[in-house]
């Protein structure tokens, strides 16, 4: 990573929370979304309807993806920013990107798209399930493997899943 410089570190920080910023308000919005107008716009040939459908029928399946993915780029987002902050300001730049990292995450991945995703379910919904629903294809491997490990520990509590 020395050979990378840190103003190309920040632009992938930048990307990695508006990743994260997409998965939690995909998640938000597909969840919230009015089930019964869902069901009226795919009956009327709605293709973006038909596809949140598809993605909602199996739903450990969508919120497994969601997590990964969010999990995923959160962890990777979480070692750039350490990186930056120690070349910035040295070891006392690990506590300054955990602080400034924790606030990013929460403001503008967090709580601002599940806000907006909640209040307006179908803008984030459909288009975001262009792009869910080749990665669910993608991802199924690990979904399906994080899937069956928490169906195992559940059953281990005697919780059925």
């Amino acid at each position: 990573m020395e050979h990378v410089s840190t103003a190309t570190l920040i632009i992938i920080l930048v990307i990695m929370i508006v990743v994260s910023a997409y998965f939690s308000a995909s998640e938000t919005g597909m969840m919230t979304l009015n089930r019964y107008r869902l069901r009226h716009l795919s009956k009327q040939g709605n293709r973006s309807a038909r596809r949140v459908e598809k993605l909602l029928q199996k739903p450990d399946r969508l919120i497994g993806l969601v997590l990964i993915g969010n999990n995923l780029v959160n962890i990777l987002a979480s070692a750039l920013a350490t990186i930056v902050g120690m070349r910035l300001y040295g070891d006392l730049g690990v506590a300054i990107a955990t602080g400034v990292l924790t606030f990013a995450v929460l403001l503008f991945a967090e709580v601002l798209p599940k806000t907006f995703a909640a209040l307006y379910p179908e803008r984030i919904a459909f288009p975001s399930s262009m792009l869910l629903a080749p990665l669910q294809k993608v991802m199924f491997p690990l979904v399906w493997l994080l899937n069956g490990i928490t169906s195992i520990v559940l059953r281990l509590f005697r919780h059925p899943y």
